[in-house]
């Protein structure tokens, strides 16, 4: 679902004054106005869909404007800044390789390239890994998608479909629109004509399948939306990949164990590819460093190739080894906490597929943008953001679940791992999202000193850099609370 072009009507506010959070104007802030005007004069409305606050400064876990106002920040910019904005570290070595006079080096060899490569490698849990860097995350997973085709063609000419799951978002760009969302009457993207392939996502919430709950049924949902291809015809031996986020970015919770695993049984007796798309689930977001962990994918630690793991408790824990491992892990967004850098990481024999000069990146592995994201892994580990995450997340999520109880007629769930949050609404008496509720209280919450993005899809997501102080976090959570009780009287 789209959104709606925010106004720019101011609208009075009560005046904020705690240690993180000031509101001293009114929202959005008049002095603001006609330079969001002038942007909305000279870039598409597509562009005007995030609160009407016009960005000066962002610090760790707090956002400012030019004109008195701070919020704590909840979005991470779009769920980007894991370190925090304008990590001191980050900057520094922003700073130093500016410095450097190496701005861009395209595929030529460089020394910043291959040190993050290396870091990728070393954490990767896929044995015998290999990495490229892009720009953008969209950049990567068309990378990621190509890949799986050109596997597939070595195996026979028209084995080039890609599987992905309905509802799963993976980009903006041509393949990766395909691989996204969930077909409406409406869309302008003919799947199936380019060989792109959709089956339901496990997402107890709206159950394809008419269930209540989970009742360790992940691998019956597999099969079954595999089943829906074949009654329309499709050949699965077409298909030569899959696609799919291991923490999806709408449920923020991992997709169960035992659909992951058969889906990656699928896929080995299939000879196709398996892909996690970790732009958002990774680089600590979700207490783990890849996403995939909570499924039982583990990063290789002091040189351990071994990809078997006990899978960890939760909603979906599945008792024994998961002997299993994507061919390929897709990173953004968190992997520098800054300038633009993403990441393709795997097999070595699938990333060698294309000859040199046929898998590149015009500013992929830009020196100033490596040396950012080579301090942005350090300073995960250094600080420990990733615990932290798994830390502050649990308790903050406890904080805010008791909104079931409280409204249980508005809220049908909270839910997530790690700083992955969100808060499903519904309209009161069905399972149908609350859109409407759900994107006022985004608002008033930005009127109120808390930083958050409407979703248009009926949630809130509560995903702060992971460097927030646990008391900011509740109180943030707290602030969620009173906009809800706001939100439901007056609605």
């Amino acid at each position: 679902m789209s959104l709606g072009m925010t106004s720019l009507e101011p609208i009075a506010t009560t005046t904020v004054r705690t240690r993180w959070r000031r509101i001293v104007t009114p929202i959005p802030a008049p002095e603001s106005i006609s330079r969001i005007e002038r942007l909305r004069q000279v870039e598409p409305q597509s562009m005007a869909g995030m609160p009407p606050i016009l960005w000066h400064e962002a610090e760790g876990f707090l956002v400012r404007d030019a004109f008195g106002n701070q919020w704590i920040d909840l979005t991470s910019g779009i769920v980007l800044a894991n370190a925090g904005h304008a990590h001191p570290r980050i900057v520094q070595a922003i700073r130093e390789a500016t410095e450097q006079r190496l701005l861009a080096t395209y595929a030529f060899p460089s020394e910043p390239r291959l040190r993050l490569l290396e870091k990728l490698v070393a954490l990767s849990p896929i044995p015998d890994s290999k990495a490229i860097l892009y720009s953008s995350g969209t950049e990567a997973t068309e990378c990621s998608l190509m890949l799986m085709r050109r596997h597939g063609q070595r195996i026979h000419p028209e084995k080039v479909g890609i599987l992905s799951l309905a509802g799963n978002y993976h980009g903006r760009t041509l393949a990766a629109q395909l691989a996204s969302g969930t077909p409406q009457p409406t869309d302008w993207i003919a799947r199936e004509r380019v060989d792109h392939f959709q089956i339901p996502a496990p997402n107890c919430l709206a159950c394809p399948w008419g269930r209540t709950h989970y009742e360790q049924c992940g691998e019956n949902c597999f099969h079954a939306g595999l089943e829906t291809l074949v009654a329309r015809g499709i050949d699965l031996d077409r298909i030569a990949g899959l696609i799919l986020e291991p923490v999806p970015g709408w449920t923020t919770v991992p997709i169960p164990s035992d659909f992951a695993a058969a889906a990656s049984a699928w896929a080995k007796q299939q000879d196709c590819l398996l892909a996690f798309d970790e732009i958002q689930c990774g680089c600590g977001r979700t207490g783990t460093f890849f996403g995939g962990e909570h499924l039982g994918v583990t990063p290789r630690i002091k040189g351990d190739r071994s990809n078997l793991c006990e899978a960890p408790s939760g909603p979906f824990r599945k008792i024994g080894p998961v002997p299993f491992c994507p061919d390929l892990i897709v990173l953004g967004k968190g992997l520098s906490s800054s300038l633009p850098v993403s990441a393709v990481i795997g097999r070595a024999e699938i990333l060698d597929l294309p000859l040199p000069g046929e898998m590149s990146s015009t500013h992929g592995g830009n020196p100033v943008c490596a040396a950012a994201s080579l301090a942005n892994l350090h300073v995960l580990e250094d600080e420990e953001l990733i615990e932290a995450s798994a830390r502050t997340g649990a308790t903050v999520l406890e904080r805010l679940r008791s909104l079931e109880s409280e409204f249980p007629d508005h809220v049908r769930a909270v839910q997530g791992v790690g700083l992955f949050l969100s808060i499903h609404l519904r309209q009161p008496g069905t399972n149908t999202p609350d859109v409407q509720l759900a994107d006022a209280v985004a608002e008033e919450a930005v009127r109120r000193g808390v930083l958050m993005f409407t979703t248009g899809r009926g949630y809130l997501k509560f995903t702060p850099p992971l460097c927030i102080e646990l008391a900011a976090a509740l109180e943030a959570a707290d602030v969620i609370r009173d906009c809800l009780t706001e939100g439901i009287r007056t609605k």
